[in-house]
């Protein structure tokens, strides 16, 4: 078993070395290194806590400025023996809370593309039992349909951040629909690009993603979204929270944790609070049978959520969160981009409205993006891949680059 996981590993290497240029070896190598001290410092100390320090590691390099917030704006940081600190620290952590870390976890931990970003490493389990066939049937799709939403769609959205300056009303929810859309294919899209490669190589990763607009209110798409993260989450702050807390304090807890996780600043905590009382709520008007209007609030706390998430600089956020409304400039300026990225938000815009409008259908039960592996809908995705592959906007990846 070792062995297949280092030669998984490796090839990962490979991968994770053709995109990282000079810095490539460093990125690679310098994690494992870490990850190997830090399991054989483990299993000899057992330092009491020690999931909780590991988990707020990144939170220190961010304090001290070491590592960038994750506005999702791209932040490489300029510190690259902290690459893939946010992932493996939580991938331990999380191992270590449930028990179940160890030496021979130090290459699942490590692997180059997880850290590149995510998903968090809870388990890493073999399929080797099945025929490469079979594999390469099932996971290719996935494959498929990640690379579509991070090149074809993700990559040309990043053309539209210059709204991200304007703090009238029209332009900052623009802004915030917009940059949804975009966090969502580029990181998704790499979440299942890497779920897909993971299978194909013989191991079943988390699916990080299992189409949150697929969802009824909050707590559901929360669900949904960056699911490895949130088991985490969930593990080391929800579960003891809310054996001796409220439900506020508990939800406070958990998304206080995530916005530190995320980076030490402003906007994060203001962040935090926001959908604290928003998740809170939601449960509160479900508890009470008031689902439509946790349906209505849904887009209210994913819009301005994503306002507040996107921009770390609290002037700005400040005078964007008055909502003074200045004329319809925001909505001119759409058409100050490349015809590619104008393509590239209806892809992204259609895509969500398929997966909301057509969430009670058979084949979207599982939210495992089963309507986008069908033959049809590959053929579909591989003409439009085709057809509208450019050089506009930049490829990075949202939740990698520390």
């Amino acid at each position: 078993m070792i062995r297949k996981q280092l030669a998984v590993w490796i090839i990962a290497a490979v991968v994770s070395y053709s995109i990282s240029g000079h810095q490539g070896f460093i990125r690679i190598f310098m994690p494992l290194g870490v990850v190997a001290c830090l399991a054989f410092l483990y299993q000899y100390t057992q330092i009491k806590y020690s999931e909780y320090l590991l988990f707020f590691t990144i939170s220190i390099a961010s304090l001290f400025g070491l590592t960038e917030a994750l506005t999702g704006s791209h932040a490489e940081t300029s510190h690259v023996l902290l690459f893939g600190l946010s992932f493996y620290t939580a991938s331990i952590a999380y191992l270590i809370a449930t028990k179940s870390f160890n030496t021979s976890k130090i290459w699942s931990v490590s692997n180059p593309l997880l850290l590149s970003t995510g998903p968090i490493a809870l388990y890493y389990k073999s399929i080797f039992h099945k025929k490469m066939k079979e594999r390469i049937k099932y996971y290719v799709p996935f494959m498929i349909i990640g690379i579509f939403m991070f090149r074809i769609v993700a990559s040309p959205l990043t053309e539209f951040f210059f709204l991200l300056e304007n703090t009238d009303l029209l332009s900052s929810l623009l802004f915030a629909v917009i940059f949804e859309v975009f966090v969502y294919m580029n990181f998704c899209g790499l979440s299942l690009l890497i779920y897909g490669l993971f299978g194909v190589l013989g191991y079943r990763i988390p699916l990080n993603f299992k189409q949150p607009f697929s969802s009824h209110n909050m707590v559901e798409y929360w669900r949904a979204w960056h699911i490895s993260l949130s088991h985490v989450l969930k593990l080391l702050f929800y579960q003891p929270l809310r054996a001796k807390a409220p439900l506020f304090a508990a939800l406070m807890g958990v998304f206080l944790a995530s916005a530190m996780w995320h980076g030490v600043s402003f906007n994060f905590l203001l962040w935090g609070i926001f959908h604290t009382v928003f998740i809170w709520l939601t449960i509160r008007l479900l508890q009470r049978g008031h689902k439509f209007l946790c349906f209505i609030l849904m887009p209210i706390a994913i819009v301005v959520g994503r306002l507040i998430f996107a921009d770390s600089n609290t002037e700005r956020l400040i005078e964007k969160l008055v909502f003074s409304f200045e004329g319809f400039d925001g909505v001119h300026s759409l058409l100050d981009v490349t015809p590619q990225a104008q393509i590239a938000l209806f892809f992204g815009i259609f895509m969500i409205l398929v997966e909301f409008m057509f969430r009670h259908a058979k084949v979207m039960r599982k939210r495992n993006y089963k309507y986008l592996r069908s033959p049809f809908a590959l053929s579909i995705l591989c003409i439009f891949g085709a057809l509208f592959i450019s050089n506009v906007g930049l490829d990075y990846a949202v939740y990698g680059q520390r």
